[in-house]
């Protein structure tokens, strides 16, 4: 049976994990307000903003598994 762990370390691991919500949200904007700005500058339509998009999901997705990964080992 593992020992159990104190408050400290409890809440230390909630307030790492309670961000991740706020990195998803935060890498899709950054990725769609570059996209956008981008397209109007190069007029290239809507292709960067959706491309930029794409980047951002995946800049999210990558960030949760990184959080992840460091508390569930």
């Amino acid at each position: 049976m593992p020992p159990p762990k104190s408050t400290a370390d409890t809440m230390r691991v909630i307030g790492a994990l309670s961000t991740v919500g706020i990195s998803i949200v935060l890498a899709i904007v950054i990725g769609a307000a570059c996209g956008y700005y981008l397209d109007r500058w190069l007029g290239t339509g809507p292709w960067l903003f959706l491309l930029f998009v794409v980047f951002g999901i995946a800049a999210g997705i990558i960030n949760v598994y990184r959080t992840a990964g460091r508390f569930l080992k």
